[in-house]
């Protein structure tokens, strides 16, 4: 459970996974004060450093558990095919899981893995659909993180307003990972296109000892509320590279016929993320302290979707998503020497967006800490259907599909 203080108010498939090195941070009391990630005030037009903290929630109450239990992840490294993965997918079964979407991922130091997903299916439960959840996988087993209710891992804001994951960057302090969420904070069904008002962001904290059950320390809204349909959504991607964590948003423009979005990139020495003032925003030329002078690093005409991902692979950086916004319909890759470019675009697979159906496929994500056989990335799309009752009677049709692009 956890305990609100100043509140507003109102599929993962499982994979052989080999240790890697993790990001280590000095992070300081209470979690650097979560990332000094008050910092990222959207629309801010004076100096965010000055801004007060958000709103703050503590973790309080029993501790999350992971069920089934598994075993430690293989001390081989295993690499599975592309239809391994999506057989061990499609034939995950757990009361409380039955289907999500988005899945951004991040490796533990212990091997595992681990998937945010947003919108849970579990029609045998009440309520049948949650806004969040947290699968943990070990070589073939997946597990998921339960609360004593089985509710959301990363509370409701209120009874119409959720926290969807957007990205997860994994580090190490005292001994122990550190979980960083970036969620998008949602009006959920009462405004906006197809129901839903992106309010501001929002970054949950989860630590866990090796082998044990990640457990959430802080949930921080770091954005404050706001339905201006033209803010940045940061957090949308986010990784860690060497010296720096670099946070990505998109954004909006509002143009009409237009759905693409502009991505914005901001980066803080990933050894002391908790020193305010070492947050810089990409200003078009270089990095700079002020966040309203931030520059597009992709423009809206051909841009990406809300929910990207963005990672260092090989000896650059390769941003996954669909040009020209969710409703597009191909996945592309873009890569880039830098984090903010200059970007190119390659056109990949198709997935439909689904406007002359009932069925859709969105925001696709790679996952480069899975090692495939053929050496190339694995890449989630999720999927949903807009006829919610066939979604209880068939959740398969609401979990992802995973494919594999060229690295």
């Amino acid at each position: 459970m956890v305990r609100r203080s100043g509140a507003r108010g109102g599929a993962g498939a499982s994979t052989y996974p080999r240790p890697q090195r993790t990001v280590r941070w000095r992070l300081g009391p209470a979690v650097a004060t979560l990332l000094a990630l008050t910092t990222l005030a959207a629309g801010c037009t004076s100096d965010p450093r000055d801004e007060t903290p958000g709103d703050e929630e503590s973790a309080d109450g029993a501790a999350l558990t992971l069920a089934p239990s598994c075993p430690a992840p293989p001390s081989r490294k295993v690499r599975p095919t592309i239809e391994q993965v999506n057989a061990i997918g499609a034939a995950v079964d757990l009361p409380a899981w039955q289907a999500g979407d988005i899945g951004a991922s991040g490796r533990l130091s212990d091997g595992r893995i681990v998937w945010l997903l947003g919108d849970t299916v579990r029609p045998t439960m009440q309520p049948p659909l949650v806004a969040n959840s947290m699968l943990v996988t070990s070589g073939k087993c997946v597990s998921q993180l339960l609360d004593a209710e089985s509710g959301p891992v990363v509370p409701d804001v209120s009874s119409t307003t959720v926290r969807w994951p957007m990205s997860v960057v994994v580090g190490r302090q005292q001994g122990r990972d550190m979980i960083i969420v970036f969620c998008s904070r949602i009006d959920r069904g009462t405004s906006g296109s197809f129901g839903f008002t992106f309010l501001g962001t929002s970054v949950a904290v989860f630590s866990v000892e090796d082998g044990g059950a990640p457990q959430l320390e802080r949930v921080v809204d770091v954005t404050p509320d706001s339905r201006d349909q033209g803010q940045v959504n940061w957090g949308s991607a986010a990784t860690a590279h060497g010296r720096w964590l670099y946070v990505f948003g998109t954004r909006l423009t509002g143009r009409q016929y237009e759905f693409g979005r502009e991505l914005y990139v901001a980066r803080v020495p990933a050894a002391d993320p908790g020193h305010r003032k070492g947050w810089r925003f990409w200003g078009g030329q270089a990095w700079q302290s002020e966040v309203a002078r931030a520059k597009p690093v992709l423009p809206s005409e051909g841009g990406v979707s809300q929910t990207l991902s963005v990672d260092r692979v090989g000896g650059g950086f390769v941003a996954v998503s669909k040009l020209g916004g969710d409703i597009a319909n191909f996945v592309y890759k873009w890569t880039a020497p830098e984090a903010w470019g200059p970007w190119s675009p390659v056109k990949e697979v198709k997935a439909p967006g689904g406007l002359d159906s009932d069925s859709y496929e969105y925001a696709p994500l790679a996952h480069p800490e899975v090692s495939l056989a053929s050496g190339r990335l694995l890449v989630s799309i999720s999927r949903n259907t807009s006829d919610f009752q066939r979604l209880l009677d068939d959740p398969e049709v609401g979990r992802p599909t995973f494919v594999e692009l060229p690295r």
